[in-house]
């Protein structure tokens, strides 16, 4: 090798070891200023309660406009239909006004943290960009304009409701922050952190342009809200540059296509770890390098690649166990998540070439732990004693507080757990994957409703001879569309909640809580020798494939995925036929994303690749292989007789 070809090589190796120059903090679309009611009246719950459904996670609601009137709050829904809320300060009490926000509550948790470590750790100067109201707080950039506001509700027997603004208030005919943005983080050698962003942003190409042309560039992504509500397709070529990207759990089911949670999800610790565990796997084969999902104060995990095509993971259960002693007497998530990134952002920063997985989650298990006993959602400077304790524990190795394990990277972590059915051999339960089984429209949409659909009405004509060998097990609905449906009953809401108040429905499956309800009734599990057809969802068939209820109940449980075929002819269908909603192209293109999971899981029967032209052809031919299969069963149970 030449001396000339010697030299370009150790440049070029030089550029990518460079050290960063600069910490640049944009807080501009993710900041807010946080309004903390004291208290919410009776009478205004259920109207917060509709709000909350507008909700993926059942917390976070995005409004239009939040104004301070007379004595109370003004809440604009939707601007476009004049749609709104007035919330008095004697429903809400007193407000206590506060900064707030991820990307800004992980900036000031990150000025107590980094000072815990010491001075011998050699940090890079931070510098923030931020609307002038905030501002002050870090000695930041200021950019003439308001923050976004959010009203944080919660009282007792009042579960925590967040409303907040969607976008920050600037002078749109003098103020360019777009451009003040971007001179910020050009030509640097930086540590880039990225929050929420407005949905058109081109911060995400920019950074990626920025990362291509200088190795050496750390991008940590605390995913927004915005983000989230995106789907991962549209964000796959950023993950492939970011160092550091964090979730929020139950968001991040639905940015990677998975159905959403439930609330009796809500203590199932072993089925939110492995949902963290494919997310946290998923990202990393996109090309992410680490990645931190945050569970509020049911605990966290930290993941990154390892050698041999592996991931380390690391999860720290329930935040507020196995903690640094602050004040034991308060219970308050808020801030939890974000206290756990900024935590695995300054060990980063503290010492990007030697990051000890085990030890990083242990230290952020503690600091959130600190903030979970803290009234506030953010560290201040009276917190520094307890931070450097956090350290000392986490460093002195003591009994870990993580959950280590480590896990192949090309396999789904989705799968159910062996449960052997014991049931009568003359039961068969067979569990179609496809869609929303809840939803009256999915026939447009997914191949299990239309096969359903169909073998239901030649079924109630006579047109199938083994129909008294099958049962298609209803949904109980409260959705006017599931009148005449097969595979839907449709029932008044007050019926509905009668029924749920004596025990009838099955607790794996459907859902009692939130509109449109439904639920599956124990009786229609029960009964007749044959085949049971029951249209599930994905969480659904994963709780089902592990209960040992539903082990005594059946001789065997089977489980077929009516796979997405063809979604680009299917998509023109729908347009061509019905016209297609936003929600159910994006329906199609999950069913799409959720295949990865299923084939992992190794369903026996996966009905694929229709060779259907038109709508009418794909509904004929879902069906015929439903039957086909179906068949193959009821040959097998009752052949011998």
């Amino acid at each position: 090798m030449s001396d000339q070809a010697a030299e370009a090589r150790e440049a070029a190796i030089r550029h990518i070891n460079r050290k960063c120059e600069v910490v640049a903090v944009s807080l501009l679309w993710s900041q807010t200023v946080d309004l903390f009611a004291s208290s919410v009246a009776e009478e205004l719950r259920p109207v917060l309660e509709r709000l909350r459904k507008l909700s993926p996670d059942a917390v976070k609601v995005s409004v239009d406009s939040i104004e301070r009137r007379d004595q109370g709050w003004v809440v604009t829904i939707d601007g476009s239909t004049g749609e709104e809320v007035t919330l008095t300060d004697s429903q809400i009490g007193d407000t206590a006004r506060t900064p707030g926000g991820g990307l800004l509550n992980l900036a000031s948790d990150m000025k107590v943290l980094l000072a815990a470590f010491g001075a011998d750790v050699q940090v890079p100067p931070i510098e923030h960009l931020s609307w002038a109201d905030t501002a002050p707080m870090f000695g930041a950039k200021a950019v003439p304009g308001r923050s976004r506001t959010s009203l944080i509700l919660q009282d007792q027997g009042f579960a925590k409701l967040i409303l907040t603004e969607k976008g920050p208030s600037w002078d749109r005919g003098n103020v360019d922050p777009f451009k003040i943005e971007r001179e910020f983080l050009q030509g640097r050698n930086a540590f880039i952190f990225i929050g929420q962003e407005p949905v058109d942003s081109q911060k995400f190409e920019q950074v990626r342009r920025m990362k291509m042309g200088n190795p050496s560039l750390k991008v940590f992504w605390l995913v927004g809200g915005n983000q989230l509500k995106q789907l991962f397709t549209e964000y796959r070529d950023f993950i492939s540059v970011v160092d550091v990207v964090s979730f929020n759990l139950a968001e991040a089911g639905g940015f990677f296509g998975f159905e959403p949670l439930r609330k009796h999800h809500h203590d199932a610790s072993e089925l939110r770890k492995m949902i963290a565990r494919e997310i946290s796997r998923r990202t990393l084969e996109l090309g992410a390098w680490h990645v931190v999902i945050t569970d509020g104060a049911r605990g966290a995990s930290l993941a990154r690649k390892a050698r041999g095509g592996l991931v380390d993971f690391v999860y720290s259960p329930l935040i507020h166990e196995n903690v640094v002693q602050v004040d034991p007497k308060v219970h308050e998530d808020t801030g939890c998540g974000d206290s756990f990134a900024a935590a695995i952002a300054a060990y980063f920063l503290s010492n990007p070439e030697r990051f000890k997985l085990n030890e990083a989650a242990n230290f952020a298990h503690y600091v959130a732990g600190i903030v979970f006993q803290r009234p506030r959602p953010n560290l201040i400077a009276e917190d520094l004693g307890y931070v450097k304790a956090a350290l000392d524990k986490a460093q002195a190795g003591g009994p870990l507080v993580a959950q280590r394990q480590t896990f192949d990277r090309t396999r789904s972590q989705i799968r159910p757990a062996l449960v052997t059915p014991r049931g009568p051999a003359n039961r068969v339960l067979v569990l179609l994957v496809g869609g929303d089984p809840a939803d009256p429209s999915q026939p447009h949409v997914t191949g299990a409703a239309a096969a359903l659909w169909r073998l239901g009405e030649l079924m109630r004509k006579g047109d199938y001879p083994l129909a008294p060998l099958v049962r298609i097990v209803p949904r109980i609905s409260t959705n006017p569309a599931a009148k005449g449906k097969t595979w839907l009953h449709f029932v008044e809401r007050t019926d509905l909640d009668r029924m749920v108040a004596e025990g009838v429905f099955c607790k794996a499956v459907g859902n009692q809580e939130d509109e449109p309800r439904n639920g599956v009734l124990l009786s229609d599990l029960a009964g007749l020798e044959g085949v049971y057809l029951l249209r599930a969802g994905l969480w659904e068939a994963i709780e089902i494939l592990s209960s040992e209820d539903f082990a005594e109940l059946f001789g065997d449980i089977k489980f077929w995925h009516f796979a997405t075929e063809n979604v680009d002819e299917r998509i023109a269908w729908h347009a061509r036929q019905w016209g297609v909603t936003k929600e159910q192209g994006q329906e199609i293109v999950r069913q799409q994303l959720r295949e990865y999971v299923v084939e992992h899981i190794g369903p026996q029967v996966r009905f694929s690749h229709a060779r259907a032209t038109n709508l009418e052809e794909f509904y004929k031919e879902m069906t015929e292989q439903l039957i086909l299969r179906v068949d193959e069963l009821l040959a097998g149970i009752f052949r011998r007789r």
